[in-house]
């Protein structure tokens, strides 16, 4: 839904006041420019500008003569320190497009697009109509897309060939620097005629077109769609993320380490010894910053319903200088107090219209998925800051909120049946942003933090609203030999953070033979990205990580990546990043990703001295 400016709020840090000049619009780091057109004719990220033209209609009559736009032009109707809305508009003799847009602070711009009939009659068809983004081939290099399959890593990869897909909710085409994110809610107002074909990626010259097909067969005006896009990164990033001492505890999924308690709240999985005191010393020595307590820490699944118990946790923390965030998630329990007044109304349905259950857990429950675009996003947020300020929280740990997913459930608006009856999704994109935003302003007035644990979704109109995110689940949890399957483009694409705006943990379940801390560290340190240990017994393996990086001193170092640092390497499976400083003294990051072969590397180095250096498959080594 939209907001008028007088509802919104000051303008949430790190962002900067909408600035306005004509039809050019600038936010933080970017500018849209719509000139006189009813889409924008510029749209830029860090000084880059992406677009070749301006963003296009290309349509047909009903006599299937090319639509030919004659004029056009836009204003800003209004704006705020906040928001811009413009109003902006073409017309051809069969038909006007109308533009209705809003760009938030945060860059985010959401639009209404409508076909009108043209001067001469009242009434009209048209037989066809795409968007077209021309977008720049050198920052349209990766993809990614959502909802992520979590069989085979299809989502996220290098634009190479012409890409053809289904309707996807969310599509990120970018580098390792910037991006560019179309999204929309639901293919409910496209005019289908193949619904395997509605997105296309193709690239050819300098230029990478993003075509959606927003009609492929005759319909009739006036139609609207409404859709939104974003250029990242969404902020500055406010850290090196090779800092983060994040540990998530207690040790979930694959690789569990420690006895399921006969109590199964209040976080006594993460001390089943009952020894809080030494684990949270142990920690403290190791380097912890923060511990992000997960689902258990309450006994009514997401519902944080403060414990006396878990308080004293919470101080302990605290005392040690340790910040404690706490888990939130996506659920309503068959235990809740409101589950028989909310449920019908609240939770997400599937295809079939029923209701979505991951898991069950004790005290016996059993936890189903709920859509934000209900009422019961008010009541978690209201839930979340009651519980924020009485336990004196650092922030949220949030698995899985900031993803729209997939809701059929017609009793709060969310669902619709396509042109064969079937009950098709939504994907309450703007629901979720909304809570998002509000959870975000409360938290960072309180100086805390919100991480967001999600698996292949980066729409940055949602994920802005974070400071850090957890990537890798879907890949930890598929059958796949990640070793051989996952590519370093595919994690410049997902996992990297920087050219999100947003710090990136990887996520990596131990399978012993196939997948370890070690492994995973082989990829991620590669990209400045730290693997987040799961557990208090999975300090010691990231322990030594952390303390090769602080006794370097990475404040003042800046990061030289293996795809632009120039840095001479050999074998081919071998990659080199690096840590500069000021006085010339270097860290290297040297990873063998080969999962088979043990090498001895041949690096040259920066100051043009060359070393060797022995890695057995898929691992690496510290270089001084």
């Amino acid at each position: 839904m939209f907001f008028s400016c007088a509802l919104l709020a000051a303008v949430l840090a790190p962002w900067t006041p909408v600035q306005v000049e004509g039809t050019k619009v600038g936010v933080w780091g970017r500018s849209y420019d719509f000139v006189s057109n009813a889409l924008p004719v510029s749209a830029t990220s860090q000084g880059r500008e992406f677009l070749t033209g301006p963003m296009r209609l290309v349509g047909t009559d009903a006599t299937n003569a090319p639509l030919v736009w004659k004029k056009g032009g836009g204003w800003v109707q209004e704006s705020s320190d906040e928001e811009a809305v413009l109003c902006a508009w073409q017309s051809a003799p069969a038909a006007a497009a109308d533009a209705s847009v809003r760009i938030a602070a945060d860059g985010m711009v959401k639009v209404a697009l409508t076909l009108v009939p043209g001067p001469e009659k009242n009434r009209g068809t048209l037989n066809r109509l795409w968007l077209e983004i021309p977008l720049k081939r050198d920052v349209a290099k990766l993809f990614n897309y959502s909802p992520a399959s979590w069989v085979k890593l299809q989502n996220v990869g290098a634009v190479t060939n012409d890409i053809v897909w289904p309707f996807r909710p969310v599509v990120w085409l970018g580098d390792e620097k910037v991006g560019f994110c179309w999204f929309c809610e639901s293919a409910e107002a496209f005019v289908t005629a193949d619904e395997n074909r509605v997105i296309e990626i193709l690239p050819k010259g300098d230029e990478t077109l993003l075509r959606i097909r927003l009609a492929d067969a005759p319909f009739e005006l006036p139609h609207t769609w409404v859709f939104g896009f974003e250029t990242t990164p969404v902020k500055p990033m406010t850290r090196n993320l090779a800092t983060a001492r994040t540990l998530h505890s207690p040790q979930m999924g694959v690789g569990i380490t420690i006895k399921r308690p006969e109590v199964w709240w209040t976080s006594q999985r993460a001390f089943p010894d009952g020894r809080i005191d030494e684990h949270l010393d142990e920690a403290k020595a190791a380097g912890v910053q923060t511990i992000a307590f997960h689902e258990d820490w309450i006994p009514v699944q997401n519902n944080p319903t403060p414990q006396k118990d878990f308080k004293a946790i919470v101080e302990k923390c605290h005392a040690r200088g340790i910040k404690a965030i706490v888990y939130q998630g996506f659920e309503l329990s068959s235990l809740d107090p409101l589950w028989g007044d909310m449920s019908a109304d609240c939770l997400s349905h599937d295809a079939t219209g029923r209701p979505v259950s991951y898991w069950y857990r004790e005290p016996g429950q059993r936890d189903y998925r709920v859509c934000y675009a209900s009422a019961f996003s008010d009541v978690w947020l209201a839930r979340a800051k009651k519980a924020y300020e009485e336990l004196n929280l650092d922030g949220f740990y949030l698995d899985g909120t900031i993803m729209p997913r997939a809701c059929s459930n017609t009793r709060h608006g969310c669902g619709w049946r396509d042109a064969k009856g079937r009950l098709q999704p939504t994907y309450p994109i703007f629901a979720v942003r909304r809570m998002m935003r509000e959870l975000y302003a409360f938290v960072h007035a309180r100086g805390g933090r919100i991480d967001a644990h999600q698996s292949g979704y980066l729409c940055p109109a949602t994920l802005a609203f974070a400071d850090t995110y957890w990537d890798g689940e879907q890949i930890a949890c598929a059958k796949i030999d990640i070793q051989k399957e996952l590519t370093l483009e595919q994690f410049r694409a997902e996992f990297m953070g920087r050219n999100h705006g947003l710090g990136c943990e990887f996520l990596a379940y131990e399978v012993p033979g196939k997948w370890s801390y070690d492994n995973a560290l082989a990829v991620s340190l590669l990209h400045d990205v730290m693997v987040r240990p799961a557990g208090f017994v999975s300090i010691p393996r990231l322990a030594p990580v952390w303390k090769t990086l602080d006794d370097f001193g990475l404040e003042d170092a800046t990061f030289l990546p293996y795809w632009e640092n120039g840095i001479k390497v050999s074998p081919e499976s071998v990659k080199v990043s690096a840590y500069r400083k000021k006085d010339d003294r270097t860290l290297y990051v040297v990873s063998n990703l080969s999962p088979t072969e043990k090498v001895t590397a041949e690096v040259q180095l920066l100051d043009g001295f060359r070393r060797s250096v022995e890695l057995a498959p898929y691992s690496y080594q510290f270089v001084k």
